[in-house]
């Protein structure tokens, strides 16, 4: 099975979600946790993202991306950087020593196309993949969505705490749901969505490894697994 990488960031970097293989017929993910049988060809989606200084390195990707949205709460500092020049910008990451993040960003950015917004794009054939930025409560994450060349809207899978999988479902717009796979802690919905922000922002307010700060627990393991 190929292994595609998306890492945002190189210090103290975690695998934020249980990796996932893309159904290119279902234009969905499947995640590998807990599977048994995994498919012996196609692609898995492994999210690296660092843990390490989350708001300067959002201050960071806002200044190399000025179309980034960023909490109003930190448009203050944000203001601040984007006054610095260049050079007392490039003393600023020095004086954080946060260096290698912006040479993380321009390394991701060799493979990854920045589409704007805090998405990130890599086509594979008709399909292509978005990495969304998903920022909320103190921090920021990244999770993948699919869409199909010439079929609106996108696959999306959002991990829910089972005690909420209910609530959730009375959240969801009439035609977003496709399957729910269950799991030891959570429940997985397979949804397809009609934009991106409407990814972010279930993300946002649902995500069980995000909205309530939980680290997932690997019990499956590929043989590419290393970080």
């Amino acid at each position: 099975m190929e292994k595609i990488e998306f890492r945002l960031g190189s210090v103290n970097i975690a695998l934020e979600v249980p990796p996932f293989y893309v159904n290119f017929h279902k234009r969905r993910f499947s995640s590998v946790m807990e599977r048994r049988n995994l498919p012996i060809e196609g692609v898995s989606i492994y999210v690296y993202v660092t843990r390490h200084r989350h708001v300067e390195k959002l201050l960071i990707l806002k200044r190399l991306h000025p179309d980034l949205y960023v909490p109003e709460e930190q448009k203050e500092l944000v203001s601040a950087i984007d006054e610095l020049g260049q050079k007392e910008f490039e003393e600023f990451v020095r004086f954080l020593d946060i260096e290698e993040f912006v040479r993380s960003v321009k390394r991701l950015e060799e493979k990854w196309k920045y589409g704007g917004n805090g998405v990130w794009l890599e086509t594979i054939g008709p399909f292509t993949l978005h990495m969304i930025l998903v920022i909320g409560n103190g921090r920021w994450t990244v999770r993948p969505a699919i869409s199909r060349q010439n079929m609106k809207g996108y696959g999306f899978e959002i991990p829910v705490d089972t005690k909420l999988s209910e609530s959730f479902t009375e959240e969801l717009r009439e035609g977003e749901l496709e399957e729910i796979h269950d799991h030891t802690e959570n429940q997985h919905f397979h949804l397809t969505v009609d934009s991106l922000e409407r990814c972010i922002n279930l993300a946002k307010r649902w995500d069980y490894y995000f909205s309530t700060r939980r680290n997932w627990r690997q019990t499956v393991f590929l043989v590419t697994d290393n970080i």
